[in-house]
């Protein structure tokens, strides 16, 4: 998965379980994000999430479903009239709501471009924050 900041900012999907060319990540979704108000600029997307575990041994105390796991995608806006005043947000998505892209790909169609209205408001949950945080690693 790789961010970026054009178009109002997109997460781009990849996989590696290409059988043709098993080492070459390939593109299989673009999810645009939804476009900001007017008058803002996106000027930073980060992604965060933990560890993900291929076998978590089983005595584990805590070991969570990788269907279960959560993205949490950090925005800053940026009011283009009033320059230092950011605006901060953080865009909750399951883990699964990615994933299904990667399960759906069908190398014959090529990657899906999906808009905000398609994919963000059944599979996401937004906070606007009053203050900013810095994760804890």
């Amino acid at each position: 998965m790789v961010t970026t900041l054009k178009d109002g900012g997109k997460i781009r999907i990849y996989s590696f379980g290409n059988a043709s060319s098993p080492k070459r990540p390939m593109h299989v979704a673009t999810l645009h994000l939804p476009q900001p108000h007017d008058h803002r600029t996106l000027l930073e997307l980060t992604t965060t999430t933990g560890p993900f575990l291929a076998c978590p041994p089983a005595d584990a105390p805590f070991a969570v479903a990788p269907n279960a796991r959560v993205h949490v995608f950090t925005l800053h806006h940026d009011p283009t009239a009033r320059r230092g005043r950011w605006q901060l947000a953080c865009l909750v998505v399951h883990n699964r709501t990615l994933v299904q892209y990667v399960d759906a790909y069908q190398e014959e169609v090529g990657a899906v471009d999906v808009r905000w209205e398609g994919w963000g408001p059944q599979g996401t949950r937004l906070f606007v924050l009053a203050m900013g945080f810095q994760w804890l690693r």
